[in-house]
């Protein structure tokens, strides 16, 4: 297989295990009424720590638009995983906060989450998954500088 070749499986895999990551991902949380959309949502949202970040950082995070994220955020209002307030220096700036309730889910899961993604990766050596995060980062980086670019 040439380079191109190469090139194209990686492309159209990496759609086809975010499409797979997602069905599978969907149906581990169904019983507790969540997707993995709106679990990766609250994991961006503990990424900023303890300042709330806006929608639109968070939507910067995911690698997502506004209006998507606006679509989680309004299911995870109406599940009580999240509250949204108005940022006290811009009124049109709305800040997202984890509630009491989601944190005490998510830590009433963190083995069987563990375990799931330990089941996902577990026919992956320690040389293949580093260089696959070498590989990824570097992929990522290179469409972030597409997008300055365009």
């Amino acid at each position: 297989m040439n380079r191109l070749d190469k090139e194209k499986f990686i492309f159209g895999s990496l759609f086809l295990l975010a499409n797979k990551m997602q069905v599978n991902g969907d149906k581990y949380l169904a019983e507790d009424d969540m997707t993995l959309r709106q679990w990766f949502l609250t994991i961006s949202i503990l990424q900023f720590g303890d300042h709330p970040p806006t929608l639109n950082e968070v939507a910067e995070k995911m690698g997502s638009t506004r209006q998507n994220v606006k679509q989680l955020v309004t299911k995870l209002l109406e599940k009580g995983f999240i509250t949204v307030e108005k940022d006290a220096a811009d009124a049109r700036a709305m800040r997202l906060k984890l509630t009491d309730k989601s944190e005490s889910f998510w830590e009433g899961r963190e083995e069987k989450d563990r375990r799931f993604i330990t089941d996902l990766f577990k026919d992956l050596t320690n040389s293949e998954l580093n260089v696959m995060c070498e590989g990824l980062n570097k992929l990522l980086d290179t469409i972030k500088g597409m997008n300055r670019n365009a």
